[in-house]
């Protein structure tokens, strides 16, 4: 059974139709519709039309209306012991990968001699991506300064290429002549 079943047939049991669940919960009936035809929605618009049929969140058919979603959306059966050992196993991995992490992190603060506010800083930008960005520009920035032309290279402001040139190392461009037969 797929959480689409299990849902109808809970509103029906309820006596609910589309209409009255929608009414019910102040959505379009085409809501409830989505949830039985297996479109894509939100759990939390599962929930909220479950918790109005009259399950709370701690109910079993809560929970399995949960699981069952889960389920579809991830594409792991959670009810086989294989899909939960290969779970496991991908849950352990990522927090080996995690430790590992954390570890090299550990060293780098430690190595740097960090103090508490670099740190708080550090902690500050992990957060905030948009901060990730600024800092990664500005270390991009720093790298720059030995691809700036010197002064004397750059032209005025407001001259063209051609009457930057001085003219005493302006050759005259050789003339050609054809001759025709």
């Amino acid at each position: 059974m797929n959480y689409t079943q299990l849902f109808k047939m809970l509103r029906e049991a309820k006596g609910l139709t589309h209409d009255g669940l929608a009414r019910l919960v102040g959505c379009h009936r085409n809501t409830v519709i989505n949830v039985e035809s297996g479109r894509p929605v939100k759990f939390r618009t599962i929930a909220e039309l479950m918790e109005k049929i009259g399950y709370d969140a701690d109910s079993p058919e809560m929970k399995s209306i949960a699981l069952l979603w889960l389920e579809s959306i991830s594409g792991v059966n959670f009810t086989l012991d294989r899909s939960t050992a290969e779970a496991r196993k991908k849950i352990a991995k990522f927090r080996a990968t995690e430790k590992e992490a954390a570890q090299i992190l550990a060293d780098a603060v430690i190595g740097e001699h960090l103090s508490v506010d670099q740190i708080r800083a550090l902690i500050f930008a992990a957060g905030h991506p948009e901060v990730i960005r600024i800092i990664e520009g500005i270390r991009d920035l720093m790298k720059v300064p030995s691809e700036i032309p010197d002064r004397e290279d750059v032209p005025p402001m407001g001259s063209t290429e051609e009457e930057s040139v001085d003219s005493t190392d302006a050759t005259p461009a050789a003339e050609t002549t054809t001759t025709s037969n």
